[in-house]
């Protein structure tokens, strides 16, 4: 597996896999992303994405009812300091 070089600070965008990986502890991906999360967690890095991750995120939660992975997806997407932008088309 490859390396996760990180800025000293900054924004990272971070996609749907990113959220769903360090959420269910994928044992593939889990420790390559803990530095971004802990670099986050210390206020050094912004995390940013679009609202699209929210349904992406919580389609397979919502579906098998899976209540403690729809918090753990509703907690760090919508009450922590996550930042979603709204998307918009471009002409």
């Amino acid at each position: 597996m490859g390396q996760l070089i990180l800025p000293s600070c900054g924004v990272i965008y971070v996609d749907t896999s990113v959220v769903i990986y360090i959420i269910k502890a994928n044992p593939e991906y889990y420790l390559l992303l803990q530095s971004l999360w802990l670099k986050f967690q210390l206020g050094e890095l912004e995390i940013i994405s679009t609202e699209l991750i929210l349904m992406e995120a919580l389609i397979l939660p919502l579906r098998n009812a899976n209540i403690s992975l729809i918090q753990a997806d509703e907690n760090l997407l919508i009450s922590s300091e996550v930042q979603l932008v709204t998307i918009s088309q471009l002409c």
